[in-house]
Parts: structure tokens; C-alpha cells; sequence
């Protein structure tokens, strides 16, 4: 009897410990946590959980820079790059480090404008 599986990938992840922190007498904010990394993970996540997951936020990029299309303004957004993360359950998260992504596993999804 064979089995059919579906494609996938193999995502790495780190895997931390979340403990509770300390909280000062004085702070009135909510109980902070601290992680300490407890190693690698190795997750498999399907094509289609991964293509679903990046046909919404493709969806979501679409709808946010579909506004730059302004004729009476005298420019258009040309070009976009978009720095990425998937996790280990495969959602696509935007990384917002305002610089360059480090050696974490991202991957940069660069959009140019159709000619025409």
C-alpha cells in the first residue's frame, strides 16, 4: 500500500524557553518575559499551508501599495523589497528592522512595477 504524502519544505527555527521575569516594585506595565534559547527545531510545513499563507500576505502588500498609484501626484512607486520571515508553521511574518536582515533565514521578495 503506498502512502501519498504532499510536498513541503523543512523549516529551522530557534526553539526558546519563555520563563517570567522579574518586575520591579515601581513598574506598572505588563509582566515581562525573558527567553532563553534552548537550541534548533526542525518543523515541516506543506506547500499549500505555505502557499496559502503567502497568497494573504501577498494580498495584504498588494492592497497597501496599490494606493501609490496616484496620477495627480507626478510620481509612482517603482519598485518595492520586502524582507520576510516563515516560521516553523509556515506564517509569513514582514520584518520591521529598518535595516538589512541578518543571516536568519529571511527571504527578500523584491516587486517591480509592470511596464505598460
Amino acid at each position: 500500500m503506498s502512502e501519498t504524502t504532499s510536498r513541503g519544505i523543512w523549516i529551522i527555527s530557534d526553539e526558546t524557553a519563555v520563563e517570567e521575569g522579574e518586575k520591579s516594585g515601581t513598574d506598572i506595565g505588563p509582566d515581562y518575559t525573558s527567553e532563553k534559547r534552548k537550541g534548533s527545531k526542525r518543523s515541516r510545513i506543506t506547500a499549500e499551508d505555505l502557499k496559502q499563507n503567502m497568497e494573504e500576505f501577498l494580498g495584504v502588500v498588494e492592497e497597501a501599495f496599490d494606493k501609490t498609484e496616484n496620477p495627480e501626484s507626478g510620481m509612482k512607486l517603482d519598485e518595492v523589497e520586502l524582507s520576510v520571515e516563515i516560521n516553523a508553521k509556515g506564517q509569513v511574518s514582514l520584518l520591521g528592522t529598518g535595516g538589512e536582515a541578518g543571516a536568519k533565514g529571511t527571504v527578500v521578495l523584491k516587486f517591480k512595477r509592470k511596464d505598460g
